[in-house]
């Protein structure tokens, strides 16, 4: 009997490095957020509300302003990033990945559409890039390309919302390498593909509230245990 657990604990642990790739392994984890506070983090965007409470980043709506980003001070390329949200299920929220907020920043290979509709958010105040959905609409792990529109990765509504808890934390654990990003909730791969449209290599980690428009009823979304680990 211990033989056959001994197995079948190897037969995980070889899964999840497959599942994850061997360079993965060779990186240290950083904590970004200490669960104390937010001091040298930068809100853009929007007028959305942020401050640590019992552990936890909470990012809270307001009325009348546009999707809003908190991002620590460092830009990261390839990565793992791992952390837990609660978002209220009325909220869409989202966590940005190598994203920018000037025009001075755009690779070469965004296309000249994509620039085009970009320009506007990109005056330093907001940010665009591939966005790591959060909802309880189905939308959850797919990946969106905030600021211009249009799925990179496109939903999986079926797994999404077998994974997914609408009223519980959920554990996200990103994966992004040149250009290919998997995302997985609780342990459930959601995507894996290719983003080749952005090219975006490296840029801000952004923890999104979304806008409201002229809802005045106070929507939350929290973040904690925040970890992430670089690789080439």
């Amino acid at each position: 009997m211990k033989k056959l657990m001994r197995l079948r604990i190897l037969s995980v642990l070889v899964a999840i490095v497959s599942s994850y790739g061997t360079n993965v392994s060779a990186a240290e984890w950083t904590t970004i957020f200490n669960g104390k506070d937010i001091k040298g983090w930068e809100k853009k965007g929007g007028e959305a509300d942020y401050r640590v409470e019992d552990g936890c980043i909470v990012g809270t709506t307001k009325p009348k302003t546009p999707n809003t980003f908190l991002c620590p001070p460092k830009k990261y390329g390839n990565f793992e990033l791992i952390f837990e949200v609660k978002c209220d299920p009325a909220l869409n929220s989202g966590v940005q990945i190598r994203s920018i907020s000037s025009t001075d920043e755009f690779p070469a290979g965004l296309s000249e559409a994509d620039v085009m509709k970009a320009k506007g958010k990109t005056d330093g105040k907001s940010l665009i890039g591939p966005q790591v959905e959060i909802a309880a609409n189905g939308n959850a792990a797919g990946v969106w390309f905030e600021g211009v529109g249009g799925w990179l990765l496109a939903p999986k509504k079926e797994i999404a919302n077998k994974s997914y808890k609408k009223e519980g934390w959920n554990i996200y654990r990103v994966l992004a390498k040149g250009e290919h990003i998997r995302v997985w909730i609780n342990g459930t791969k959601i995507s894996d593909g290719n983003d080749t449209r952005t090219h975006f290599a490296t840029g801000r980690l952004g923890f999104q509230v979304h806008g409201v428009g002229n809802k005045t009823e106070p929507l939350s979304v929290r973040w904690k245990k925040i970890r992430i680990r670089e690789f080439q």
